[in-house]
C-alpha cells in the first residue's frame, strides 16, 4: 500500500517564511493603492426636518404676532369709527342748554334705546372679529410654519451640511419656495460629492507620481509632486468642511 498524502494548509505558513521567497531576494514594494468606497445608500440618505405637528395656535414666528396685532387693532378702530357718528350727536343733544328738560329726557331716552340696540350688534360684530382673528391666525400658521422651518436650515446650510431637507404640512404654503430650496441642496449635495471623488483621485496620482520621481531621483519632479499634494490637501480641507453623509 502507498504512503497516503497529507493535506498541507497554505493559510499556516508563515508570509515570511524561505520557502515562498528566495534568499537574498528582496519582493518589490508595490505602491500604495487607495479604494474608492461611495458611501452606502443608508449613510447617504439626507436628513429630513420632518414638521411637527402643532396643536392650538402656538406662535411658530414673530410675524404671526404682528398680524395679529394689526388684525386687532383695525378692527378696535373700525369699531370706535362706527361709535362716534352713531352716540356723538345724542350726547351733543343732552349736552346742549338750550334744549329743555322735556327734550332732554327724549334725548335720554332715545340714548337708552340706542345702548340697547348697539351693544348686541357690538357684541355679535366682535364674535365676528374673534373668528376674522382665529381664522387669520390660522392662515399665517400655514405661512409662519414654513417660514420657522426654513429659518432652522438655512444655518445648517451655511455650516455645510448639504444632507439637510425640510418638508412642509399638508395645506401650508410656501411649498414651491421650499421645493426649490431642498432642490438647490440636492443640486450642491451632488456637486460637492464629485469633487470629494475627484480630490481623492488626484490624490492618489500626486502620490504615484511622488513615488515615481524619488524612484528616478528627480528633484524638479519631487518638489512638483510635493507641492501638488500641499495644494491636493488643502482642496480636501476645504471640502471636508461640507457634510454629504448622514452619520
Amino acid at each position: 500500500m502507498g504512503i497516503p498524502l497529507r493535506t498541507t494548509d497554505k493559510s499556516d505558513q508563515s508570509p515570511d517564511s524561505p520557502a515562498e521567497s528566495p534568499a537574498g531576494k528582496e519582493s518589490p514594494r508595490l505602491p500604495p493603492t487607495l479604494t474608492i468606497v461611495p458611501p452606502s445608500p443608508i449613510d447617504a440618505a439626507p436628513q429630513t426636518d420632518r414638521p411637527h405637528t402643532r396643536r392650538g395656535f402656538n406662535m411658530a414666528h414673530p410675524l404671526q404676532v404682528r398680524m395679529l396685532s394689526q388684525v386687532i387693532l383695525y378692527s378696535a378702530i373700525i369699531f370706535i369709527l362706527l361709535a362716534i357718528p352713531v352716540f356723538k350727536p345724542l350726547m351733543q343733544a343732552l349736552d346742549n342748554p338750550a334744549l329743555s328738560w322735556q327734550e332732554r329726557a327724549v334725548v335720554a331716552n332715545d340714548l337708552l334705546n340706542l345702548h340697547a340696540r348697539f351693544w348686541p350688534w357690538a357684541l355679535g360684530a366682535g364674535l365676528v372679529v374673534l373668528i376674522h382673528c382665529i381664522h387669520s391666525v390660522r392662515l399665517m400658521h400655514r405661512v409662519a410654519g414654513p417660514l420657522a422651518r426654513l429659518k432652522q436650515v438655512f444655518p445648517q446650510i451655511g455650516n455645510g451640511n448639504l444632507c439637510v431637507r425640510t418638508t412642509v404640512r399638508q395645506g401650508d404654503y410656501l411649498t414651491p419656495e421650499v421645493d426649490l430650496v431642498n432642490h438647490m441642496t440636492t443640486q450642491l449635495h451632488s456637486k460637492i460629492t464629485a469633487l470629494k471623488h475627484v480630490q481623492v483621485l488626484l490624490a492618489l496620482d500626486a502620490s504615484r507620481i511622488r513615488e515615481l520621481a524619488i524612484a528616478k531621483e528627480d528633484p524638479a519632479l519631487t518638489s512638483l509632486a510635493k507641492q501638488m499634494e500641499q495644494n491636493l490637501s488643502g482642496l480636501k480641507s476645504s471640502l471636508d468642511t461640507f457634510k454629504t453623509h448622514s452619520g
